[in-house]
């Protein structure tokens, strides 16, 4: 899931949010967001949803699907 977090930092940098905005977003710790977007641990299918929808991107998207 490398791509996976990758994409959710740059989408996050380009937006101008916060990894710990996120995290609250998703009512999770920073430390377990930490882990799934450095690909230690994967989300479960209902956050990678709830990510790219806070992002205003497609979950294929993030998960490297398409571009």
């Amino acid at each position: 899931m490398k791509i996976f977090g990758e994409r959710v930092k740059q989408e996050l940098k380009v937006q101008n949010k916060k990894q710990v905005d996120l995290a609250k977003h998703l009512c999770v710790q920073k430390s377990t967001l930490s882990e799934w977007l450095n690909g230690n641990n994967e989300p479960p299918m209902k956050s990678i949803v709830d990510i790219a929808q806070y992002l205003n991107v497609s979950s294929d998207y993030l998960l490297g699907i398409e571009d």
